[in-house]
């Protein structure tokens, strides 16, 4: 049904047959005001096709799964433990950190944490995330460079934060527990390992000043 405005409308079998929903659900939708609608002068519902279209896209959308969050929270809980315990004071390599490459770090740890987020939530970019995960080694090497930091040090920082990472893993795999449908979050770790693996190359090639992933094959 369209209206003198050009607006296509269906109704309550049409909207549920479009969402692949039972009529209830759309209904109760709709009673909710979670989805638009209006009623016709004898009391039918009628949905405009544009806001059916709208829900079916938002429904298709991937949705972040609880554990992956659980596993960015665990890892995030962590490294601000470390800061606020004293934990790195007391390493020697950190130190060797002055105060503008550890906020430098600080932020590209945000941008790690993104990535690995990604990692769990949307494996089908796998070559996009490693081609990000280079570049951001290679900010890693450069921040490094830029600042004296020894390489030896760099290296361990990472080597420290990684640790951190996979005892978030570790974590989140034992509240988990081993079950059969979570063999695609396990796929997502398995990225995440990868990820971290293409970092420390680039990283360490960075900080020897060979220059930074856009002129590189």
């Amino acid at each position: 049904m369209s209206s003198q405005t050009g607006e296509e409308w269906l109704s309550l079998r049409e909207a549920a047959e479009i969402l692949g929903m039972h009529p209830a659900t759309v209904r109760l939708w709709a009673d909710r005001n979670e989805l638009p609608s209006r009623r016709t002068s004898g009391g039918h519902r009628r949905f405009r096709k544009a806001d059916i279209e709208a829900r079916l896209r938002q429904e298709s959308e991937p949705k972040a799964d609880p554990a992956a969050q659980l596993l960015i929270q665990s890892v995030l809980g962590r490294v601000r433990f470390a800061f606020t315990d004293g934990t790195l004071n007391t390493l020697p390599w950190y130190q060797h950190f002055n105060d503008a490459a550890r906020d430098a770090y600080r932020q590209l740890g945000r941008r790690l944490l993104d990535l690995l987020l990604r990692a769990l939530t949307d494996g089908t970019q796998a070559a996009l995330l490693r081609t990000e995960a280079i570049e951001l080694g290679y900010a890693y090497g450069s921040i490094t460079y830029t600042s004296h930091v020894p390489l030896a040090d760099t290296v361990r920082a990472f080597l420290y934060f990684r640790t951190l990472i996979d005892e978030g893993v570790l974590q989140v795999a034992e509240i988990r527990g081993a079950r059969d449908h979570d063999l695609l979050w396990l796929e997502g770790l398995h990225q995440i390992q990868a990820i971290t693996n293409e970092i420390l190359p680039a990283l360490i090639e960075g900080a020897q000043g060979e220059g930074d992933s856009s002129t590189r094959n």
